[in-house]
């Protein structure tokens, strides 16, 4: 059997959309939260943009409002932030709009402020959310408040913190929220692409089997309560090997991986079919091709294009010829060659390095007196700003290059935003590629602009031949990576840097630069690649890929000349050379 990886969105990120024309909503911008670790328990919120005025409810036009979990309506800006601790209006544009003089977005903020005029204290405001909480309407104040109050804690952006007194980053984080609805009403930036690969994960076997255990494990407790109830009940003798049944557990794993069914076997209808499939051993392509096969779970008969499409950001981690035809064309994708999926690490000592680096936590953070700080996110929590963000980001991936850092944290700086994004978490798709070095006199004793990977390099990787794979001084793959020549980079951090086709193009880059002019065309021998176009307006290369044909996945890559063949065709082929008698 093998699991097949399954595609989902990536939890704790704000996205903006644009809703269609005609409703009363013109943008909405919404998080799902999860926990790193614990239950994958995901509460969403979402913030609306109303355009039109809504008499019943009272509300007037363009004013943001915000749905809670498990409050019934949604419930006014100013409200929330008021129950969040917040209190003057003074206050709540501070947490949003971080600079006095951008009048557009301080009138975009005025309706949201008179819409809250009659509440104007902490406690009203907790007990407004109480009143329109799930089921406890009839109960007295003190009761509500300490029920919203704890909404607020545990259900509300959980991934921030569920312990008490966070009120303040989770002020900040609502504030960042509408900070950037707002600018996207605005047109300062563009809405979020769902389709974007760098904001998707893959559930590899691991993420998917603790899942399954998890709903196992809380099967299994419920169980042992209620036999334990019923223990008390009858005043029977309790013991432990008539609570829990031994095969539970075994049953539960082994119905998900015999059927495919992912989830419980009473819920049959909910749980995703087609997790776990039978190996294909037609060939040896055809089974290495399942093993990095990957699903996304929409319904197949539902024709949207959008997520069928290859997008830019596919490139060099997911084969673009390799597709089923018909009804699952570009939802069941293959991994390419080189690529790599992360596992995930712990994001705590990387907050800790930053916080001794003088990162401002949030806490501390006063917006009105460096407007401009940086804001650093890790796996999408706002953990702080920074005033030098060019000298933490050269520090950390310093750090990352030194193995100092694991080599799949992505570190992902947003020079007009003013963010810099650290990424652990699993299942994001990562490639290899060459570093250029940027420093002029560096560790590496690299000239600026040239591989950092050497001839020393090389010689090492030689001597490896002698040595064997299982010899201790073999070097090998990870002796690159831990000697910083090549570094793993994600589809969101590869938007960040300048990456080459070949190690020529550094060099004809760095004569063009001295001479002025292009260096002069040489004839090519045979086997030599096509040379690649200048770009005039390139400052800088970053990076270099380790070779171009990395971008195909296994059963594209044996195909002879594809680049010569009408593009469908290339499909056709990946598709039939898995039937081929091995």
């Amino acid at each position: 059997k093998v699991l097949i990886a399954q595609e989902r969105s990536a939890a704790n990120i704000v996205q903006v959309f644009k809703k269609p024309a005609g409703g009363s909503v013109s943008y909405q911008a919404e998080i799902r939260s999860a926990l790193e670790k614990g239950s994958r328990l995901i509460s969403s919120l979402q913030m609306r943009l109303h355009t039109k005025p809504d008499n019943s409810k009272g509300r007037l036009a363009n004013t943001v409002s915000v749905t809670l979990p498990y409050v019934k309506e949604e419930v006014s800006l100013a409200i929330v932030f008021r129950a969040l601790g917040v209190v003057s209006d003074e206050d709540i544009l501070n947490h949003i709009c971080y600079d006095r003089k951008d009048s557009q977005m301080l009138e975009a903020l005025r309706p949201c402020i008179e819409e809250a005029f009659c509440i104007q204290d902490r406690e009203i405001a907790l007990d407004y959310i109480g009143k329109r909480g799930n089921g406890n309407t009839g109960q007295n104040r003190m009761n509500r408040i300490r029920a919203a109050k704890d909404l607020l804690q545990k259900e509300m952006l959980p991934h921030i913190s569920q312990t008490e007194g966070c009120e303040t980053r989770k002020a900040f984080f609502l504030g960042y929220m509408v900070h950037k609805l707002l600018q996207c009403v605005l047109g300062r930036r563009d809405t979020d692409d769902r389709d974007h690969f760098g904001k998707k994960r893959l559930d590899l076997a691991g993420p998917l089997l603790a899942k399954l255990f998890r709903g196992v494990v809380r099967r299994m407790t419920q169980d042992l309560m209620g036999y334990m109830k019923r223990c008390i009940d009858t005043n029977r003798h309790f013991s432990l090997a008539l609570g829990i049944k031994a095969s539970t557990l075994t049953n539960a794993l082994k119905y998900s991986l015999a059927t495919g069914n992912w989830g419980d076997q009473k819920k049959a209808m909910s749980s995703t079919a087609g997790v776990s499939q039978v190996l294909n051993r037609y060939t040896f392509a055809s089974t290495l091709s399942h093993l990095r096969r990957t699903n996304t779970p929409i319904g197949r008969d539902g024709k949207l294009a959008k997520p069928r499409q290859l997008h830019n950001t596919h490139w060099g981690l997911v084969c673009p010829a390799e597709t089923p035809e018909g009804q699952a064309c570009g939802l069941v994708k293959n991994l390419s060659l080189m690529c790599f999926v992360s596992v995930g690490t712990p994001a705590d000592p990387i907050v800790e390095f930053m916080i001794a680096r003088n990162m401002e936590v949030l806490e501390e953070y006063e917006p009105l007196r460096y407007p401009n700080a940086t804001k650093v996110f890790v796996n999408g929590t706002w953990v702080g700003v920074h005033q030098d963000p060019k000298h933490l980001v050269s520090l950390v991936q310093g750090l990352r290059r030194k193995n100092i850092i694991s080599f799949e944290v992505s570190l992902v700086r947003d020079i007009r935003d003013r963010e810099f994004k650290i990424f652990s978490d699993a299942g994001r798709v990562m490639r290899p590629l060459f570093v250029v070095e940027q420093e002029e006199n560096s560790d590496s004793g690299v000239a600026k602009g040239q591989l950092v990977l050497t001839k020393d390099h090389i010689r090492q990787l030689e001597t490896d031949k002698e040595l064997g794979k299982y010899h201790e001084q073999y070097w090998g793959w990870k002796g690159l990576r831990e000697s910083g020549a090549i570094e793993y980079l994600d589809a969101e951090e590869e938007e960040t840097t300048m990456i080459c086709m070949t190690p020529d193009d550094l060099d004809n880059y760095r004569i063009t630069k001295l001479m002025g002019q292009p260096a002069e065309e040489d004839d090519r021998t045979g086997n030599a690649r096509i040379k690649t176009k200048m770009n005039p307006t390139t400052h800088m290369y970053t990076h270099c890929e380790i070779h171009p044909s990395m971008l195909l996945g296994i059963c594209a890559s044996i195909i002879p000349f594809p680049d010569h063949n009408q593009s469908p065709r290339n499909t056709y082929q990946s598709a039939m050379g898995k039937q081929a008698m091995g």
